[in-house]
């Protein structure tokens, strides 16, 4: 995955500054964390398991947006919020947290 981008702009009717936050995320990371999902299951989770992984801008979004600190947030409650935002494509597991 690529490194979030920040990008300025001037809006020339009103002047104003436009900043635009971006980040490149490819389908195969997508299609990754979906095989994982679905492999979930029948995997043994021990101590350790993945079980979000969420790129950069996203994790600002909520913050910016929502004032939601995903980073310092329990992992329950960051994927009751990527399921609000609609963005269960992150969620690595079907396994409950």
């Amino acid at each position: 995955m690529h490194d979030a981008e920040v990008s300025f702009d001037q809006d020339r009717s009103t002047n104003d500054l436009i900043i635009k936050h971006h980040q490149y995320i490819p389908d195969d990371f997508i299609a990754g964390l979906k095989a994982d999902k679905m492999d979930s299951v029948r995997q043994k989770s021990g101590d350790m398991m993945l079980a979000l992984s969420v790129p950069v801008e996203v994790i600002q979004d909520m913050q910016r947006l929502y004032g939601f600190d995903a980073m310092n947030a329990p992992i329950k409650e960051v994927r009751a919020m990527l399921e609000r935002m609609q963005l269960d494509a992150f969620i690595a597991t079907n396994k409950r947290i």
